[in-house]
């Protein structure tokens, strides 16, 4: 097949591309699955069984280190024993604010007894109570009880806002961000608590509704300070009264205590036929706000269905016994992913792939979401992502042929067989780049290295609210989800040398299809605004690193195989490609009389790009949820001083959100060989062009940390 493929001249090659893509669907359900393996995939899965088991999750409060999550965590222990999964284990980790985990430290434990807000003059009235509501608790709010006067502070997050208010033992009313706001009204002004409606998770419907609470959080390990959540409409109804001139009284009284506790993380495997052939691990977090149903909830019970289904099929022989281990894995969001890592290498170290599921059930017409299949970062380039993408388009292809024409309802992946529990929607699915924010940070960062599926909901106008919801979940999508999960796992699972020739002429054409997509960006790079031979250097890096990721790809396929299979012919196939996408850079108008025939790159006099630096220490990327390594051992002064994140030094960069992606993979580029003038080639075909100056400042504080040295 490769010999065929180097013969097609180039101005035919997307044409061809696109015609075996085609084929691929019409001629078989996947590449990657027979069809009798998918149609018992398909028939075996089921969206009434996670949707009831959420509906259980939904009651509970499930911040991590409480009663609450230990709830959570025992009903999922009972349904994985109850589905037939093996080893089901739950285990506790130390969350003492003290203990490490690789690179991180532990958070802290909290326990709530009660927690309520009444105005009691002028008017008698409760604004918060634990008991019925918890979200409108502040997690990490500590113990107080107190009656005071209610003073405005506006944002409440600068020391401006505070000039000419006396806001000692009083309760603020502000809308930053509730732990600067501690920060500076609590622990710098001496205020009792705070009552807050602080936005979050900004997306084009945020505002629009004025009636959400919004789940807060406090910073544990600032020892004073409460908080209470009020909605946007209850916050400016208080403010209009005290600009009016009211004094409004409240009553605080919190029963609370933040201090050592315990992470639980749940685990069970569905065992594989060869021991030495690694594990494929399911992920999902189980902690959240009550209700939270999509976030996430939903990626909890579904993963859970995922291991019924692969469970049930596996041990009737409908499906053949994989040679890699199924792991699953429930517990706290990233902290519970890291320590469960840390206190198991073994176990670590026979990762092989990674299904995560964080936000995967709501209804698109209700939370505005689309759902995403979202591609690893370049770093750790993998066919997982192609597996994924493939099964997603057979389901949503379905889905879309049902929608138009109610033929083919078993296509379609409904949930009807519990009469009209699921809709009839489509499947709104796309493929997405890397995108940061859940537990698959971890797995795709470059000292675990276990590529990651990550599927999720983006956007949601409920998320971190109390409108999260039951309501706003769709069974015919969490069947549609768990199919895609338990499928894409056993592909995964079963791939060997067999399976792996199957699926190489498909994975090949969707490198060549990237390729070819690259190719129109490079030509864009090529006509910028720099100067020819910088806007040349850009485009040809571009080219150059988009052909490694997509080796890196094949690469990734032949290590699921095993020794005897060979990705040569399709390498040499990819390096032609991009050869010939070269040549209409190097002969368009702007770069025709140049007369380097080799650009130098835009770094080559910066003495700093030729250094290499060298990851020493623990594992683990340098941002968790509660820890920022860099932070904690260089301090504020010299942390604010990084120009990658420093906001006046890379406006740009700050305002488009980048510089977390930026920092995140240029520690993932590190591997002791590339030079900081490769890594800022690697990010800048990524992310687009960045300076050198700012890798090599970004590495060195990451020397002074003593997470890296110069080697």
């Amino acid at each position: 097949m490769s010999e065929c493929y180097s013969a097609i001249p180039m101005k035919r090659l997307q044409i061809v591309l696109q015609l075996t893509l085609l084929c691929s669907f019409v001629t078989a359900q996947t590449p990657f699955l027979s069809k009798q393996e998918w149609v018992a995939l398909r028939e075996e899965s089921n969206g009434a069984a996670p949707y009831e088991n959420l509906r259980y999750l939904t009651t509970l409060h499930r911040v991590p280190a409480t009663m609450q999550f230990d709830q959570a965590a025992r009903f999922i222990e009972q349904r994985a024993r109850e589905y037939g999964i093996q080893n089901v284990t739950s285990e506790e980790f130390p969350a003492d604010g003290k203990t490490r985990y690789g690179l991180m430290r532990a958070y802290l434990g909290w326990t709530v007894e009660a927690g309520s807000l009444w105005e009691v003059r002028p008017q008698h009235a409760l604004i918060a109570d634990w008991a019925t509501d918890p979200i409108r608790l502040a997690d990490y709010s500590h113990s107080a009880e107190v009656e005071t006067a209610l003073v405005d502070v506006g944002d409440g997050a600068s020391e401006s806002d505070y000039a000419g208010k006396d806001v000692r033992g009083k309760i603020v009313l502000a809308d930053g961000v509730l732990s600067r706001v501690q920060e500076i009204a609590v622990v710098k002004h001496g205020a009792a608590g705070i009552v807050s409606d602080m936005p979050n998770q900004t997306t084009a419907w945020s505002g629009v509704d004025h009636r959400l609470i919004r789940w807060g959080h406090l910073e544990a390990r600032i020892d004073s300070g409460f908080a209470f959540m009020v909605s946007r409409d209850g916050a400016e109804a208080l403010r209009s009264r005290l600009h009016a001139g009211e004094q409004i009284i409240l009553s605080a009284r919190v029963k609370a205590e933040v201090g050592p506790g315990h992470w639980t993380v749940i685990s069970g495997i569905i065992p594989g036929t060869d021991p030495s052939a690694g594990e494929v691990v399911f992920s999902c977090h189980l902690d959240h706000e009550r209700p939270g149903a999509n976030d996430n909830g939903s990626g909890c019970v579904t993963i859970l269905e995922s291991a019924r289904v692969l469970s049930r099929l596996i041990a009737g022989n409908a499906l053949a016994r994989p040679k890699r281990t199924l792991r699953f894995v429930w517990g706290p969001e990233i902290e519970g992913t890291m320590a469960y890592l840390d206190r198991h290498p073994e176990i670590r170290s026979q990762l092989r792939a990674n299904v995560h599921m964080d936000m995967v059930g709501g209804d698109p017409f209700k939370n505005k979401s689309v759902f995403h299949v979202t591609e690893t970062p370049w770093s750790l380039p993998s066919f997982v992502t192609d597996v994924g993408a493939s099964l997603m388009e057979i389901i949503r292809s379905g889905a879309a042929d049902y929608a138009e024409s109610g033929a083919h309802p078993e296509a379609a992946v409904l949930e009807n067989r519990a009469g009209d529990l699921g809709t009839r929607n489509e499947f709104w699915a796309d493929l997405t780049p890397y995108s940061a924010g859940s537990d698959h940070e971890e797995y795709d960062s470059s000292t675990i290295a276990v590529p990651s599926l990550y599927l999720r909901d983006w956007p949601d106008i409920y998320i971190h609210t109390d409108h999260d919801s039951l309501a706003q979940i769709d069974a015919t999508k969490l069947r549609r989800v768990a199919l895609l999960g338990a499928a894409s796992g056993y592909v995964y699972a079963a791939m060997d040398q067999a399976r792996a020739n199957d699926a190489l002429p498909f994975v090949r054409a969707a490198c060549q299809k990237r390729l070819a997509d690259a190719s129109q960006r490079a030509l864009q790079l090529s006509q910028g605004e720099k100067k020819d031979s910088e806007s040349r250097y850009e485009a040809e890096n571009f080219l150059q690193q988009s052909l490694m990721r997509e080796l890196g790809v094949l690469r990734s396929l032949a290590a699921f195989a095993g020794a005897g299979f060979s990705i040569q012919a399709e390498d040499g196939v990819l390096r032609q490609q991009v050869a010939t996408y070269a040549g209409p850079i190097q002969q368009s108008p702007k770069h025709k009389g140049a007369t380097e025939k080799v650009p130098s790159p835009p770094w080559a006099a910066d003495p700093n790009a030729g250094k290499i630096p060298q990851r020493i220490g623990d594992f683990g990327p340098l941002t968790y949820q509660n820890d920022n390594v860099l932070l904690a051992r260089l301090g504020p002064e010299r942390y604010s001083q990084i120009k990658l994140l420093n906001s006046s030094a890379t406006r740009l960069l700050n305002a488009q959100d980048q510089s977390e992606f930026y920092a995140y993979e240029i520690v993932n580029f590190v591997n002791g060989q590339r030079k900081v003038g490769e890594i800022r080639d690697a990010v800048s075909a990524e992310y687009g062009p960045i300076s050198v100056e700012l890798v090599a400042d970004y590495l060195q504080a990451c020397v002074e940390a003593d997470v890296m040295k110069w080697k």
